[in-house]
């Protein structure tokens, strides 16, 4: 099978999410956080084109392009609904959604990069979603714990951890859509 679309899609992919990266880090800069908060809705848009060109050729990327819309429908709400038990509760299920478009991708593109004879990159896709998964289940136990007086304390350490591994599995991830938009 021809995957014509799927290299250009999983660019686009990459692509935004750098941009993602970089425009987060301006956010801190309070001169330029509004044009980092518009680079970041653009680059939003760029993922979500390239999840659909993608999706021409890889049905979990057409998947991922579905739960990344519904993602962003959730984080709206969330953002709405402030931190109450409600507001957690859309929250995890955003962060769901998150996790399962990430699995989408890499899993699926795994799939076709083994089918390819790419068996490196695969591996790192698949190490990538079992990081994720980890993480983000640990960050909604967290989210429901800090609700919980004394069990709160809990939520501190992984406060600190999480974060760092996160990192790590983005970096990963942004590796992992590079090399496949090569080799495909």
């Amino acid at each position: 099978m021809q995957y014509n679309n799927a290299g250009s899609g999983l660019n686009k992919l990459f692509i935004a999410q750098i941009g993602t990266v970089v425009s987060s880090v301006l956010l801190l800069i309070p001169i330029v956080n509004l044009i980092a908060l518009l680079a970041i809705l653009g680059f939003l848009i760029l993922s979500l084109v390239g999840l659909n060109e993608a999706g021409k050729d890889i049905a979990g990327c057409k998947t991922a392009f579905q739960l990344t819309a519904a993602e962003l429908i959730l984080n709206i709400l969330s953002g709405i609904l402030g931190s109450g038990i409600l507001g957690t509760l859309i929250s995890a299920a955003s962060s769901v959604a998150g996790f399962l478009a990430l699995y989408f991708v890499c899993s699926s593109v795994a799939d076709v990069l083994r089918t390819r004879s790419h068996d490196d990159i695969a591996s790192k896709g698949e190490l990538v979603w079992k990081i994720n998964l980890v993480c983000y289940a640990v960050e909604i136990v967290m989210s429901f714990l800090a609700h919980i007086p004394l069990l709160n304390v809990l939520a501190v350490p992984a406060g600190i951890i999480i974060p760092v591994v996160t990192i790590i599995a983005g970096i990963l991830y942004i590796v992992f859509l590079y090399k496949s938009s090569l080799a495909l």
